[in-house]
Protein backbone atom coordinates (compact mmCIF):
# COMPACT_ATOMS: atom_id res chain seq x y z
CA UNK A 1 0.00 0.00 0.00
CA UNK A 2 1.16 3.52 -0.49
CA UNK A 3 0.06 7.06 0.04
CA UNK A 4 -0.88 9.17 -3.24
CA UNK A 5 -2.12 12.46 -3.65
CA UNK A 6 -4.05 14.71 -6.60
CA UNK A 7 -4.40 17.91 -7.35
CA UNK A 8 -2.07 20.83 -6.05
CA UNK A 9 -2.85 23.52 -3.36
CA UNK A 10 -6.22 24.08 -1.85
CA UNK A 11 -7.23 21.31 -3.92
CA UNK A 12 -4.68 18.29 -3.12
CA UNK A 13 -6.24 15.47 -1.95
CA UNK A 14 -4.64 12.01 -0.81
CA UNK A 15 -5.44 8.21 -1.20
CA UNK A 16 -4.63 5.13 -0.06
CA UNK A 17 -4.45 3.06 -2.80
CA UNK A 18 -2.45 -0.68 -3.72
CA UNK A 19 -0.76 -1.91 -6.53
CA UNK A 20 -3.57 -4.47 -8.17
CA UNK A 21 -2.13 -8.54 -8.90
CA UNK A 22 -0.32 -8.98 -11.88
CA UNK A 23 -2.98 -11.49 -12.71
CA UNK A 24 -5.74 -8.49 -12.93
CA UNK A 25 -5.82 -7.02 -16.11
CA UNK A 26 -7.78 -3.88 -15.45
CA UNK A 27 -7.10 -0.46 -15.72
CA UNK A 28 -5.57 1.42 -13.92
CA UNK A 29 -3.12 -0.97 -12.15
CA UNK A 30 -3.89 0.66 -8.84
CA UNK A 31 -7.03 0.18 -6.89
CA UNK A 32 -8.40 2.78 -4.19
CA UNK A 33 -8.22 1.40 -0.41
CA UNK A 34 -9.39 4.65 1.34
CA UNK A 35 -10.22 8.16 0.36
CA UNK A 36 -8.53 10.74 2.97
CA UNK A 37 -9.45 13.95 1.50
CA UNK A 38 -7.66 16.74 1.61
CA UNK A 39 -7.15 16.62 5.62
CA UNK A 40 -5.69 12.43 6.12
CA UNK A 41 -5.09 13.83 9.66
CA UNK A 42 -8.69 14.17 10.38
CA UNK A 43 -8.74 10.27 10.83
CA UNK A 44 -5.82 10.47 13.69
CA UNK A 45 -7.59 10.68 16.92
CA UNK A 46 -5.31 11.76 19.62
CA UNK A 47 -7.88 12.14 23.14
CA UNK A 48 -4.17 13.21 25.18
CA UNK A 49 -1.21 13.76 24.72
CA UNK A 50 0.48 10.10 25.35
CA UNK A 51 -2.21 8.48 23.60
CA UNK A 52 -2.83 8.23 19.44
CA UNK A 53 -4.94 6.37 17.02
CA UNK A 54 -6.64 6.01 13.60
CA UNK A 55 -10.18 6.08 13.06
CA UNK A 56 -11.82 2.71 13.76
CA UNK A 57 -13.59 2.77 10.12
CA UNK A 58 -9.90 3.52 8.16
CA UNK A 59 -8.24 0.47 10.35
CA UNK A 60 -11.04 -1.97 8.85
CA UNK A 61 -10.66 -0.71 5.47
CA UNK A 62 -6.83 -1.19 5.00
CA UNK A 63 -7.06 -4.11 7.39
CA UNK A 64 -9.44 -6.17 4.57
CA UNK A 65 -6.35 -5.93 2.06
CA UNK A 66 -3.31 -5.96 4.60
CA UNK A 67 -1.14 -8.67 5.71
CA UNK A 68 0.05 -7.49 8.42
CA UNK A 69 -1.37 -4.91 11.15
CA UNK A 70 -3.22 -1.98 9.29
CA UNK A 71 -2.54 0.03 12.52
CA UNK A 72 1.43 -0.03 11.48
CA UNK A 73 1.13 0.50 8.14
CA UNK A 74 -0.64 3.41 8.45
CA UNK A 75 2.07 4.58 10.88
CA UNK A 76 4.40 4.68 7.89
CA UNK A 77 1.53 5.63 5.14
CA UNK A 78 0.38 9.09 7.61
CA UNK A 79 3.77 9.26 9.54
CA UNK A 80 3.98 13.45 8.23
CA UNK A 81 0.68 13.82 9.84
CA UNK A 82 1.13 12.37 13.08
CA UNK A 83 1.82 14.56 15.76
CA UNK A 84 5.32 15.57 16.89
CA UNK A 85 4.64 13.40 20.18
CA UNK A 86 3.46 10.34 18.27
CA UNK A 87 6.55 10.85 16.10
CA UNK A 88 9.08 10.96 18.74
CA UNK A 89 7.35 7.85 20.25
CA UNK A 90 7.55 5.51 17.46
CA UNK A 91 11.82 7.02 16.71
CA UNK A 92 12.55 5.07 19.78
CA UNK A 93 11.40 1.41 17.79
CA UNK A 94 11.42 2.80 13.65
CA UNK A 95 15.03 0.24 13.62
CA UNK A 96 12.99 -2.84 15.25
CA UNK A 97 11.50 -5.58 13.57
CA UNK A 98 12.72 -4.59 10.24
CA UNK A 99 13.68 -7.43 7.84
CA UNK A 100 17.20 -7.59 7.08
CA UNK A 101 18.21 -8.04 3.43
CA UNK A 102 18.24 -11.19 1.72
CA UNK A 103 19.50 -12.00 -1.73
CA UNK A 104 17.37 -11.93 -5.06
CA UNK A 105 15.70 -14.91 -5.98
CA UNK A 106 16.74 -16.35 -9.54
CA UNK A 107 12.95 -15.58 -10.31
CA UNK A 108 13.87 -11.91 -9.49
CA UNK A 109 16.59 -11.45 -11.28
CA UNK A 110 15.59 -12.48 -14.51
CA UNK A 111 12.24 -10.38 -13.87
CA UNK A 112 15.05 -6.94 -13.65
CA UNK A 113 15.22 -7.14 -17.34
CA UNK A 114 11.99 -6.82 -18.45
CA UNK A 115 10.42 -5.14 -15.41
CA UNK A 116 12.45 -2.07 -14.89
CA UNK A 117 12.42 0.62 -17.10
CA UNK A 118 15.49 2.13 -17.89
CA UNK A 119 14.06 5.69 -16.77
CA UNK A 120 13.61 3.88 -12.96
CA UNK A 121 17.34 2.76 -13.20
CA UNK A 122 18.58 6.33 -14.26
CA UNK A 123 16.72 7.66 -11.30
CA UNK A 124 17.57 5.08 -8.56
CA UNK A 125 21.02 5.69 -10.33
CA UNK A 126 21.45 9.44 -9.48
CA UNK A 127 19.74 9.18 -5.59
CA UNK A 128 21.62 6.89 -4.34
CA UNK A 129 25.25 7.28 -5.90
CA UNK A 130 24.22 11.21 -7.14
CA UNK A 131 26.48 10.46 -10.19
CA UNK A 132 25.06 12.70 -13.41
CA UNK A 133 26.97 10.59 -15.43
CA UNK A 134 25.21 7.78 -16.15
CA UNK A 135 28.01 5.46 -18.10
CA UNK A 136 28.28 3.20 -15.62
CA UNK A 137 24.78 2.54 -14.77
CA UNK A 138 25.02 -1.14 -15.12
CA UNK A 139 27.17 -1.72 -11.57
CA UNK A 140 23.95 -0.06 -10.13
CA UNK A 141 23.65 -3.10 -7.36
CA UNK A 142 20.37 -4.97 -8.50
CA UNK A 143 18.84 -5.24 -5.02
CA UNK A 144 17.51 -1.75 -5.17
CA UNK A 145 15.44 -2.63 -7.81
CA UNK A 146 13.79 -4.74 -5.25
CA UNK A 147 11.15 -2.13 -3.58
CA UNK A 148 9.79 -1.74 -7.62
CA UNK A 149 8.84 -5.36 -7.78
CA UNK A 150 5.12 -6.55 -8.03
CA UNK A 151 4.29 -2.55 -7.84
CA UNK A 152 2.47 -0.82 -10.36
CA UNK A 153 3.63 2.18 -12.20
CA UNK A 154 1.60 4.64 -10.22
CA UNK A 155 3.16 3.36 -7.28
CA UNK A 156 6.68 3.33 -8.03
CA UNK A 157 5.65 7.16 -9.26
CA UNK A 158 5.02 7.75 -5.87
CA UNK A 159 7.81 5.95 -4.31
CA UNK A 160 10.49 8.28 -6.93
CA UNK A 161 8.56 11.21 -5.24
CA UNK A 162 9.31 10.39 -1.76
CA UNK A 163 12.89 9.31 -2.61
CA UNK A 164 13.25 12.90 -4.57
CA UNK A 165 12.37 14.92 -1.41
CA UNK A 166 16.10 14.83 -0.50
CA UNK A 167 17.30 16.66 -3.07
CA UNK A 168 18.34 20.41 -2.83
CA UNK A 169 16.81 23.43 -4.71
CA UNK A 170 20.25 23.21 -6.44
CA UNK A 171 20.84 19.90 -7.42
CA UNK A 172 17.22 19.32 -9.30
CA UNK A 173 17.88 20.80 -12.78
CA UNK A 174 21.28 18.94 -12.63
CA UNK A 175 19.08 15.69 -11.78
CA UNK A 176 16.57 15.90 -14.75
CA UNK A 177 19.79 16.71 -17.00
CA UNK A 178 21.02 13.05 -15.31
CA UNK A 179 17.96 10.68 -15.11
CA UNK A 180 16.93 11.81 -19.09
CA UNK A 181 20.48 10.91 -20.03
CA UNK A 182 20.86 14.44 -21.63
CA UNK A 183 24.57 14.57 -22.41
CA UNK A 184 24.20 11.81 -24.64
CA UNK A 185 23.19 14.73 -27.18
CA UNK A 186 26.75 16.79 -26.46
CA UNK A 187 30.15 15.98 -27.25
CA UNK A 188 32.09 17.99 -24.87
CA UNK A 189 34.46 16.14 -22.48
CA UNK A 190 32.46 18.41 -19.85
CA UNK A 191 28.97 17.57 -20.69
CA UNK A 192 28.80 14.58 -18.22
CA UNK A 193 30.14 16.61 -15.08
CA UNK A 194 29.24 20.30 -15.81
CA UNK A 195 25.72 21.13 -17.44
CA UNK A 196 25.80 24.29 -16.67
CA UNK A 197 28.35 24.95 -19.09
CA UNK A 198 26.45 23.84 -22.35
CA UNK A 199 24.19 26.08 -24.66
CA UNK A 200 21.07 25.57 -22.08
CA UNK A 201 19.01 26.57 -25.07
CA UNK A 202 19.64 23.09 -26.46
CA UNK A 203 19.49 21.49 -23.47
CA UNK A 204 15.52 22.71 -23.18
CA UNK A 205 15.00 21.56 -26.72
CA UNK A 206 16.39 17.70 -25.95
CA UNK A 207 14.51 17.71 -22.72
CA UNK A 208 11.38 18.73 -24.00
CA UNK A 209 11.88 16.13 -27.05
CA UNK A 210 12.65 13.33 -24.67
CA UNK A 211 9.99 14.02 -21.64
CA UNK A 212 7.36 13.97 -24.63
CA UNK A 213 8.93 10.56 -26.21
CA UNK A 214 8.52 9.20 -22.46
CA UNK A 215 5.15 10.49 -22.01
CA UNK A 216 4.26 8.27 -25.55
CA UNK A 217 6.21 5.23 -24.12
CA UNK A 218 3.86 2.26 -23.64
CA UNK A 219 6.62 -0.11 -22.22
CA UNK A 220 7.00 2.69 -19.33
CA UNK A 221 3.26 3.78 -18.37
CA UNK A 222 1.89 -0.04 -19.12
CA UNK A 223 -1.09 -0.24 -16.59
CA UNK A 224 -1.56 3.42 -16.00
CA UNK A 225 -2.55 3.68 -19.49
CA UNK A 226 -1.84 6.89 -21.63
CA UNK A 227 -2.59 10.09 -21.38
CA UNK A 228 -4.02 13.06 -24.09
CA UNK A 229 -1.89 15.62 -22.62
CA UNK A 230 1.47 15.23 -20.01
CA UNK A 231 1.33 13.19 -17.60
CA UNK A 232 1.13 13.90 -14.07
CA UNK A 233 3.88 12.55 -13.07
CA UNK A 234 6.10 14.10 -15.85
CA UNK A 235 4.95 17.42 -14.78
CA UNK A 236 7.24 17.69 -11.87
CA UNK A 237 10.24 17.22 -13.95
CA UNK A 238 9.43 19.95 -16.42
CA UNK A 239 9.04 22.40 -12.83
CA UNK A 240 11.84 20.96 -11.42
CA UNK A 241 14.08 21.88 -14.94
CA UNK A 242 12.29 25.29 -16.10
CA UNK A 243 12.38 26.65 -12.36
CA UNK A 244 15.34 25.80 -10.97
CA UNK A 245 18.78 26.64 -11.79
CA UNK A 246 22.41 24.75 -11.22
CA UNK A 247 23.36 25.95 -8.30
CA UNK A 248 26.69 28.01 -7.66
CA UNK A 249 29.47 26.16 -8.06
CA UNK A 250 33.23 27.06 -7.01
CA UNK A 251 36.48 24.87 -6.08
CA UNK A 252 35.28 24.31 -2.00
CA UNK A 253 31.27 22.83 -3.77
CA UNK A 254 33.77 20.29 -5.27
CA UNK A 255 35.79 19.64 -2.06
CA UNK A 256 32.83 19.54 0.00
CA UNK A 257 30.95 17.56 -2.44
CA UNK A 258 34.08 14.74 -3.07
CA UNK A 259 34.92 14.80 0.82
CA UNK A 260 31.41 13.83 1.78
CA UNK A 261 31.60 11.38 -0.52
CA UNK A 262 34.29 9.53 0.29
CA UNK A 263 32.02 6.93 2.40
CA UNK A 264 31.46 5.43 -0.93
CA UNK A 265 35.27 4.32 -0.99
CA UNK A 266 35.34 3.18 2.56
CA UNK A 267 36.78 -0.41 3.65
CA UNK A 268 37.31 -1.01 7.28
CA UNK A 269 40.86 -1.82 7.78
CA UNK A 270 42.67 -5.57 8.00
CA UNK A 271 42.26 -7.15 11.09
CA UNK A 272 44.87 -8.06 12.96
CA UNK A 273 45.48 -11.69 14.19
CA UNK A 274 43.87 -11.82 17.97
CA UNK A 275 45.56 -15.43 18.66
CA UNK A 276 49.23 -15.54 19.44
CA UNK A 277 51.23 -18.30 17.69
CA UNK A 278 52.11 -20.46 20.60
CA UNK A 279 48.45 -20.22 21.41
CA UNK A 280 47.55 -21.20 18.27
CA UNK A 281 49.61 -24.00 18.46
CA UNK A 282 48.91 -25.28 21.50
CA UNK A 283 45.19 -25.05 21.09
CA UNK A 284 45.60 -27.28 17.60
CA UNK A 285 48.20 -29.57 19.52
CA UNK A 286 50.49 -28.91 16.52
CA UNK A 287 54.34 -27.36 16.20
CA UNK A 288 53.96 -23.67 15.04
CA UNK A 289 56.09 -24.74 12.25
CA UNK A 290 53.63 -27.64 10.70
CA UNK A 291 50.46 -24.67 11.17
CA UNK A 292 52.65 -22.25 9.00
CA UNK A 293 53.73 -24.97 6.11
CA UNK A 294 49.70 -25.95 5.93
CA UNK A 295 47.40 -25.01 2.77
CA UNK A 296 44.01 -23.26 4.04
CA UNK A 297 42.40 -26.81 2.87
CA UNK A 298 44.49 -28.21 5.20
CA UNK A 299 44.00 -26.31 8.31
CA UNK A 300 40.78 -26.31 7.59
CA UNK A 301 40.65 -30.25 7.55
CA UNK A 302 42.95 -30.19 10.58
CA UNK A 303 40.07 -27.38 12.29
CA UNK A 304 36.93 -29.68 11.66
CA UNK A 305 39.34 -32.83 13.43
CA UNK A 306 39.89 -30.73 16.14
CA UNK A 307 35.93 -29.18 16.47
CA UNK A 308 34.93 -32.62 16.73
CA UNK A 309 37.14 -33.18 19.85
CA UNK A 310 36.91 -30.37 21.39
CA UNK A 311 33.10 -29.30 21.15
CA UNK A 312 30.90 -29.40 24.00
CA UNK A 313 27.94 -32.02 22.51
CA UNK A 314 31.19 -34.53 22.03
CA UNK A 315 32.42 -34.32 25.82
CA UNK A 316 34.97 -31.19 25.02
CA UNK A 317 35.72 -28.02 26.97
CA UNK A 318 33.61 -24.93 25.90
CA UNK A 319 36.30 -22.43 26.41
CA UNK A 320 39.38 -24.46 24.30
CA UNK A 321 36.19 -24.75 21.67
CA UNK A 322 36.04 -21.14 21.35
CA UNK A 323 40.00 -20.57 21.70
CA UNK A 324 39.98 -23.09 18.95
CA UNK A 325 37.71 -20.86 16.53
CA UNK A 326 39.56 -17.60 17.65
CA UNK A 327 43.19 -19.07 16.47
CA UNK A 328 41.29 -20.88 13.53
CA UNK A 329 40.26 -16.88 12.68
CA UNK A 330 43.71 -15.63 13.27
CA UNK A 331 45.54 -18.95 11.07
CA UNK A 332 43.31 -17.57 8.20
CA UNK A 333 44.10 -14.21 8.36
CA UNK A 334 48.38 -14.85 8.43
CA UNK A 335 47.43 -16.89 5.29
CA UNK A 336 45.91 -13.97 2.85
Amino acid sequence: MYLATSGRGADRRFEIRQSRPAAEHTEPGYRVIFELGSRPDKYIICPSEDICYFDERLEDCVSQYADRDASLILEELLYDFLPESEKHRLSYFSQRGKASITPLSARDTSRLKTDIHLFDQRRLYYLRYGAVDQSRIFRLNPKLYRPLLDKCRDEREFYFMNMEKVLQEHEMRTYVFAIFDLQRHFSQSFSATMPEALNQIDIADYFLEDVCTLNTDDDFWADLGMSDSLHEHLIRYVVMFFDYGYGRRSLFDDFLREFMGRHRNFSWPEKKPSVSTSQAAEIFNEEWQTLQKMSKKELGRLYRQRAKELHPDSGGDHEQFIQLKAAYGSLLLRKR
